[in-house]
């Protein structure tokens, strides 16, 4: 009897070490926020058959210093492409073109890779999930340290795309989770790929390793600093190589929580933070706005990201705001609606609840008024005729 006790009772204490394979999972990908400074070293393989043969080595190195800091540089092929954000602009520069973009601060790292990514419309892979299991247990060696894993296989359901002529079906993912840290090491991922415009359904298979880690790493200021190639030009937002303005106008708007009556106004909706420098000067504008046309049906919003409500309430007190701010966290399903993932976001809403402009960065007042007066949002003919003190 004590022998088979002892065969019952192993296996029983073996699966009660194991963590909870999806739970594991899911907060992999969100370990990475709690280190106030990282530097990631990572290679990615790329191997498509069928259909497009391809094989593509793609090494990146990803910088950030919270809350504002942030470089990334990769290499995809013959081309390369380095994305800084120095806590006022984000400046996304592609090598092949010799052109770059700048645009509002960059909110993290994860969204200025989905968003620069020619993938960045595919849904939250997560949702798919059909099951997840811990498989095994590896170990892995980086800058001579040694990381014990788990091997998480997870399998998904089909994804359909519409708008991209796509469909995932097959899809398999194996990732090596760090025990210590919770953070992926590797991680693997294959499907099988319907592209409406080849002829073939292509097999894709794409493996990436963390070659070097450092977490809490004191990163040099100069890191953040953009500074133009010899040769390259600065040209105009969404004209870039992967670079799509979200395919929000005229489209409805969705629903805001707690936001104030908004049935039949005009809404310019604001996302900002206060470490934004470009943020809070737009706010000053905002607010002369609020002022000037809140009896024409215009709604101001202020939608602040991922601060406390503390912090907010000092802020919104000594800039002198008046008008009406959410907060919502850096999670929030709404930022992915509107595929918000920079700051200052603009996004104005007509009397039909429809967005009606989306722009990165900060307008200033003379494009702002002039987006309002299409709307129907304008100073009366005895105010325009009047002369400004």
């Amino acid at each position: 009897m004590g022998r088979l006790a002892i065969l019952f009772i192993v296996p029983f204490l073996l699966s009660a070490q194991q963590p909870d394979a999806r739970e594991l999972l899911l907060r992999a990908n969100d370990v990475i926020k709690k280190y106030s400074s990282y530097q990631i070293h990572s290679l990615s393989m790329v191997e498509t058959t069928g259909g497009n043969n391809t094989h593509l080595e793609m090494p990146a190195v990803i910088s950030v210093r919270r809350p504002d800091r942030m470089r990334i540089e990769s290499q995809n092929g013959a081309t390369s492409m380095t994305v800084v954000s120095d806590g006022s602009h984000t400046y996304v520069y592609l090598d092949q073109q010799k052109k770059y973009i700048r645009r509002a601060a960059t909110s993290s790292p994860e969204s200025a890779l989905g968003e620069n990514s020619v993938l960045k419309n595919i849904p939250e892979l997560s949702t798919f999930i059909n099951s997840v299991k811990i498989t095994g247990e590896k170990t892995m060696e980086i800058d001579q340290q040694t990381y014990e894993c788990w091997v998480v296989e997870a399998h998904y359901d089909p994804i359909s795309l519409p708008d991209q002529h796509l469909t995932i079906s097959n899809a398999v993912q194996i990732s090596w989770i760090s025990k210590a840290l919770g953070l992926t090491l590797q991680n693997s991922f294959s499907a099988h790929l319907v592209v409406g415009s080849l002829p073939e359904p292509v097999e894709m298979t794409q493996a990436t390793t963390t070659v070097s880690l450092s977490l809490n790493k004191d990163l040099p200021d100069s890191l953040f600093v953009f500074t133009p190639p010899p040769g390259a030009t600065q040209t105009a937002d969404w004209t870039l190589p992967g670079i799509v303005k979200p395919d929000l106008e005229g489209k409805p708007a969705p629903q805001l929580k707690g936001a104030p009556p908004m049935k039949g106004k005009v809404v310019l909706l604001d996302f900002w933070t206060s470490w934004c420098g470009p943020c809070r000067t737009e706010l000053a504008v905002l607010e002369k706005l609020h002022k000037l046309f809140r009896a024409k049906g215009l709604v101001v919003l202020g939608m602040n990201v991922g601060e406390d409500k503390e912090t907010v309430s000092k802020y919104l007190a000594k800039a002198g705001l008046t008008y009406p701010t959410l907060q919502i966290t850096a999670e929030d399903e709404l930022l992915k609606s509107l595929s918000v993932n920079a700051f200052p976001t603009l996004i104005l809403i007509d009397r039909t609840g429809k967005v009606a402009l989306y722009e990165v960065g900060a307008k200033g007042e003379t494009a702002l008024r002039a987006a309002l007066a299409k709307q129907g949002i304008k100073p009366s003919p005895a105010a325009q005729g009047a002369k400004t003190p």
